[in-house]
């Protein structure tokens, strides 16, 4: 279980920080601003504005949405277990933009303030959903790299 979510978390950190950085770009002329601002878990409202690369902000940063993803892709993983082997594609997509939907949720409206993603203040709230569709869209990821390796084995 742990070893899936860590695919599929990965693999939606990395879609989902594409999308930051090209909701960035758009929004307010950077695309690191939104993968620093998660850092201000760390160093506060000083990440919020920070607009360019950095160990201190963007690597911080990433590395706390990297963790988030995978904790969400754990319940991505529990929800789709029986539906690794043969789960039709659909239902594994449904299943992340379930999660999606969830992480947004708790993240925008039941998150205190402090431990919020903080990109939301730096993207636009179109921007946003498309951040939360490109996770959910790319949890999946993990599943189907996982089902096509055990085929080649």
């Amino acid at each position: 279980m742990l070893r899936r979510a860590a695919i599929s978390g990965t693999c939606a950190s990395l879609v989902s920080t594409g999308m930051l950085a090209c909701g960035g770009t758009v929004d307010c002329g950077s695309a690191f601003a939104p993968v620093n601002a998660v850092s201000h878990w760390i160093w506060g409202e000083r990440a919020m504005h920070a607009n360019g690369p950095s160990v201190r902000h963007t690597v911080l940063g990433y590395v706390i949405h990297h963790a988030m993803s995978v904790f969400w892709a754990v319940f991505y993983e529990t929800a789709v277990s029986r539906h690794h082997a043969c789960g039709a594609l659909r239902t594994l997509a449904l299943g992340g933009l379930g999660v999606a939907g969830l992480a947004c949720l708790v993240d925008l409206k039941y998150t205190p303030h402090r431990l919020t993603p903080g990109f939301e203040r730096r993207l636009s709230p179109r921007m946003l959903a498309l951040v939360y569709l490109a996770f959910g869209l790319a949890l999946p990821l993990g599943s189907l790299l996982l089902r096509h390796a055990a085929r080649k084995r």
